[in-house]
């Protein structure tokens, strides 16, 4: 069921891509009782975590926040086409797609089975130093989850190449305005979208697992390509969200995925949108 909350003039509807199925220890400087209690238990470390993707519509253009798995990791993603049409959304009414930052389960959503464009109207927004890391080239002395990463990407830009706008932090379009917050991936973003405190922001993988890295934001995961790196930029992120009350919407925060935060002892809490 689509979800949605309202934030200024904006409606924001929340559609889910499906759910990631992960393990409790890729949590890198937790204790393993402690990570089970946070997250309440684990099938032998084993745990499911959603992948969330956010809609709305901004002087008169559908916009849309990242674009899901598609049919290339697990069995439980890819429902986000299915679940936009299911809300009377066709995949090519969407008019921009804003892009967190391209992994697996961000983007490989952007072309089906046979490399063509689900969504052949959309504009992607990217900041630029996420895109031109993605598409270099690699050489011998790329690490294999790069180099992979990279050959996946260049089948999931192919059809939008014509229509990638690379953006850097103080660029806008439509209310969406991008701020690097690198480490998870090297030009990973955090959106700020809206005006002054009628804003909100798409965090993407600034919390991987909400459960854990939102009280305990010194928490990584192996995920990050620069764990230090990701650490700073939570922090960074997450002070500046509670200290200005922004909404906001996470791409793996547990349902609804959109909500607030505030200060708990040396993390925060998340207080979902009623």
């Amino acid at each position: 069921m689509t979800q949605s909350f309202q934030v200024g003039d904006l409606e924001v509807k929340g559609f889910s891509d499906g759910i990631l199925k992960t393990s409790i220890d890729f949590v890198v400087g937790m204790d393993r009782a402690q990570s089970e209690g946070l997250v309440g238990g684990t099938d032998n470390g084993a745990l499911f975590i959603p992948v969330n993707n956010f809609l709305f519509e901004k002087d008169g253009k559908i916009i849309m926040i990242d674009a899901g798995a598609g049919n290339t990791m697990q069995p439980t993603l890819g429902k986000l086409p299915g679940n936009l049409r299911a809300a009377g959304i066709d995949p090519s009414a969407i008019d921009y797609i804003v892009i967190t930052h391209i992994h697996p389960d961000h983007a490989n959503g952007l072309v089906d089975d046979a490399g063509a464009a689900i969504y052949p109207n959309a504009e992607i927004l990217v900041h630029a130093q996420e895109f031109d890391f993605w598409m270099a080239e690699s050489d011998g002395a790329t690490p294999v989850k790069v180099r992979n990463t990279r050959a996946r990407n260049r089948i999931n830009m192919k059809p939008y190449m014509e229509r990638v706008r690379r953006m850097r932090d103080g660029d806008e379009v439509l209310g969406c305005t991008p701020m690097l917050a690198p480490g998870h991936s090297p030009g990973h973003t955090v959106w700020r979208i809206g005006t002054g405190r009628k804003a909100f922001v798409a965090w993407g993988d600034l919390v991987h697992f909400s459960a854990i890295q939102i009280s305990h934001p010194q928490t990584a995961v192996t995920y990050d390509l620069d764990p230090d790196m990701a650490r700073q930029s939570r922090l960074r992120m997450l002070d500046m969200v509670a200290n200005e009350k922004l909404a906001v919407a996470g791409a793996h925060v547990n349902e609804p995925g959109f909500g607030y935060l505030s200060r708990k002892g040396s993390g925060y809490s998340f207080e979902p949108a009623a």
